[in-house]
């Protein structure tokens, strides 16, 4: 097969331009598809609203962790499957992904209805703020289902090297759902209720999309006859899913834990961490995307047992992040002003959000080289070490951190909290990495 032979052969160039290069559109999508919300109901110049999106932003978190959960646990359980020569478990394993993540979207969407209101108390919402938050969940929690089936296929469609038809899904529900973003929320004046059902709609074309794709895939099967529960097939995606869904999760919890700190110092401090949050995440996010891109050539590789490629994938792609967000973080540090002023015409929210970008971009170089950790030791099936690394920087040592310079530093030690946790998390990631490394040396 044509992208089989890239993964063993493809030079790093090729490897970024043919794998990574169509992930990071995707990732840019993403970006572009959380960045709609924020800015058509920021324009409004509802800071309610605008802090009721964040406050629900833990919950979004969540349900991408269970899609990374099983999707990314298949796309390494397949592609390492692959490098084996064994398309039998590749059948299994897509099965299982479509009709577990079906499941656990039913159940997470009932218990998020179920449990409102403890929940709104949890993330924080106040009376100003609860109505809207619920009004944004109740469509998630409906939308659960569609949402967590279209992100575990559109990660597991790229196990055999095969990400366009990953990124023309991703592509074609995020542009619906930017086309609806400013039809539901400044035409209809939906607000919040508007910005959720447009995602949801969106992550619906999507899976349909997908749905289609794999279908044509000889490799792969939808067909309810492959689908099983044995432990061989459902533990083994669920656990290389784990580290990656288990990072997701704590950060949503990590996220609920910094902005009920944040809520204390007032609404428009909420509103401020959203927007500049989201100017912001687009270079985290395309690194993210270089190493993404890669993963199913260092599973396929490992499996093939091939190090001397394994290890040039891993030093040459985690070099040209590197490169690339330090460059961009200069970009964005000179101009912040200006993306903060984008999304909000609020002086007070511009301010305080010029300050939060900065502390974001401090480490933004380095967190690149953590996420080619990560990536190199969950693609490589190294479970504990995985989890570990993913757990670092969204809990670990962010939580901690957090709370620790909070109480020393005010609002200030909550900006620059996660630039120090990524300093030390890295250093944690890259020990690991090496360790692993050797073992993996000795052992072949």
């Amino acid at each position: 097969m044509k992208n089989e032979k890239l993964m063993r052969e493809g030079s790093i160039t090729e490897l970024l331009v043919k794998l990574s290069l169509p992930v990071i559109l995707i990732m840019m999508v993403t970006v572009l598809y959380n960045m709609a919300d924020v800015f058509f109901i920021g324009r409004s110049g509802d800071r309610y609203q605008l802090a009721a999106i964040s406050l629900a932003g833990p919950v979004f978190s969540a349900i991408s962790a269970f899609n990374t959960l099983i999707g990314f646990g298949g796309c390494t359980a397949s592609s390492i499957a692959l490098g084996e020569g064994r398309e039998d478990l590749v059948k299994q394993y897509s099965a299982f992904v479509l009709y577990a993540s079906l499941g656990v979207g039913i159940v997470l969407g009932a218990m998020i209805i179920a449990g409102m209101n403890p929940l709104l108390s949890f993330l924080g919402a106040d009376e100003s703020t609860a109505a809207y938050t619920a009004e944004y969940l109740r469509i998630l929690a409906l939308g659960a289902p569609f949402m967590i089936m279209s992100g575990a296929l559109g990660n597991t469609v790229r196990a055999d090297g095969d990400v366009k038809n990953a990124m023309l899904a991703s592509l074609a529900g995020t542009l619906l759902n930017v086309a609806l973003d400013p039809l539901f929320i400044a035409v209809f004046h939906w607000g919040c209720s508007g910005a959720a059902l447009a995602t949801v709609i969106g992550n619906i074309v999507s899976l349909l999309l997908l749905l289609i794709a794999v279908s044509k895939k000889s490799a792969f099967s939808l067909s309810p006859k492959d689908f099983t529960l044995r432990r061989d097939i459902s533990l083994h995606v669920l656990s290389l899913g784990f580290p990656m869904a288990a990072s997701t999760l704590l950060m949503s919890f990590s996220s609920t834990v910094s902005n009920r700190l944040t809520v204390s110092y007032g609404n428009e401090v909420i509103a401020a961490r959203s927007v500049s949050g989201k100017s912001a995440m687009l270079i985290p996010m395309i690194a993210m995307g270089f190493c993404m891109g890669v993963q199913p050539a260092i599973s396929y590789v490992y499996g093939r047992r091939d190090l001397a490629r394994l290890r040039k994938i891993v030093l040459g792609v985690g070099g040209v992040c590197f490169v690339f967000a330090a460059v961009m973080s200069v970009f964005f540090f000179l101009f912040r002003g200006q993306f903060v002023a984008a999304f909000s015409p609020d002086p007070e929210i511009i301010s305080l959000g010029s300050q939060m970008m900065l502390g974001t971009l401090l480490a933004v170089p380095v967190e690149s080289v953590y996420h080619m950790c990560s990536t190199y030791l969950q693609a490589t099936g190294k479970v504990a070490y995985a989890t570990l690394t993913s757990l670092l920087q969204k809990g670990l040592v962010f939580l901690p951190v957090l709370l620790l310079m909070e109480r020393l530093f005010g609002l200030s030690g909550i900006i620059y909290a996660n630039a120090v946790t990524t300093l030390i998390s890295t250093v944690i990631a890259l020990a690991l990495s090496s360790s692993w490394n050797r073992q993996i040396a000795l052992a072949c």
